[in-house]
């Protein structure tokens, strides 16, 4: 069964399609034509807005208007406190941006939205209650935003363009936070897979499947964007494993600040891990700061879209700089499906 954009969802409203890791997908249709010809798809990608309040602003990296786009992927973080008050206002400010399709996901700063974290901190089943509403009803709806929760989603476009998206809020246990566990647990992949010294506790909706389109994460795999101001790597293992198994097109993360970036892979068996990394793309930040978004070079977007499955591109799209300060713009990726 399909849902049309709009429309509440219900437990049932799921497509009996199944990816290669068996599993049912969520699946949204946004009143599509022909899909037989693979379609351009623009999308604006973020994360780590931390209640950012989206201006008209010369000076500001991010700002309005934003550019024309089908799609706006958030990463998560989108607030600083994680309370309802503040995540109602970071929908209002998404509901600024347009687009066809805007994907949300949680990140380590929505307390509220982790339910078991949340009420372990002190926090109520009633405040935890009112934040969920407001990603998932009204709220969300008049803004245009589809929250997703751990799991695999399908998406169709008006232009026909379909996608797969696997989207998850939680990254690997750093001091006291949401949506967060232990190093040693290994949630993204079937148990075959994990390596002995970890402990496979993934669950049929926290395994990325083989052959998804886009894989939405808060945080980064190791050695990929994950780099702190400390110059430690901060990206999990297990992801980086998930992704040279499931081989996306697109993985979209923020998270770590200092990681801000693009970097493109070649997925290549002859390879010690199984892929092959290019140089990170470069940034003109003040380029960037004109035109109010990133992209690819021209040679890398060709090369990117020339490629088809055998190459993805990471984004680490963290608005927040070091410092805590926005100075960061979202990243314009274009695709075919």
């Amino acid at each position: 069964m399909e849902t049309k954009v709009g429309a509440k969802r219900r437990r049932s409203d799921v497509d009996d399609e199944e990816l290669p890791i068996k599993k049912k997908v969520s699946s949204t249709v946004l009143h599509a034509t022909d899909s037989q010809v693979p379609k351009d798809v623009r999308f604006l990608v973020l994360s780590d807005t931390h209640d950012l309040d989206l201006k008209d602003s010369p000076q500001a990296a991010f700002r309005l208007p934003a550019p024309e786009v089908d799609v706006v992927l958030h990463c998560g973080d989108l607030t600083e406190d994680g309370d309802h008050s503040s995540i109602t206002a970071a929908l209002e400010m998404l509901g600024k941006i347009p687009a066809e399709l805007k994907l949300v996901i949680a990140g380590n700063h929505e307390i509220s939205l982790d339910r078991e974290y949340f009420l372990s901190q002190g926090g109520n089943e009633e405040d935890h209650e009112r934040s969920l509403a407001a990603v998932t009803g009204p709220v969300a709806e008049r803004n245009g935003v589809t929250f997703l929760q751990e799991g695999t989603h399908k998406f169709t476009l008006r232009n026909g363009a379909s996608f797969t998206v696997f989207a998850s809020p939680h990254t690997p246990r750093f001091g006291q936070s949401a949506f967060q566990y232990p190093t040693g647990e290994d949630r993204f992949n079937p148990s075959e897979v994990t390596p002995k010294w970890a402990t496979n506790v993934s669950k049929p909706d926290s395994v990325i499947p083989d052959g998804i389109d886009i894989v939405m994460t808060h945080g980064p795999p190791q050695y990929i964007l994950d780099q702190a101001e400390d110059g430690r790597s901060s990206g999990c293992e297990h992801l980086r494993n998930a992704i040279i198994r499931a081989q996306p097109r697109l993985h979209c993360f923020g998270h770590i600040h200092a990681g801000y970036g693009a970097q493109r892979i070649r997925f290549d068996s002859d390879e010690e891990d199984g892929i092959f990394c290019y140089p990170k793309e470069f940034v003109g930040k003040n380029q960037a700061r004109r035109t109010g978004y990133s992209s690819l070079s021209p040679s890398s977007a060709e090369a990117l879209k020339e490629s088809g499955r055998e190459q993805c591109l990471f984004v680490n799209a963290a608005i927040e700089w070091k410092d805590g300060e926005p100075v960061n713009a979202p990243w314009l990726v274009e695709l075919q499906f």
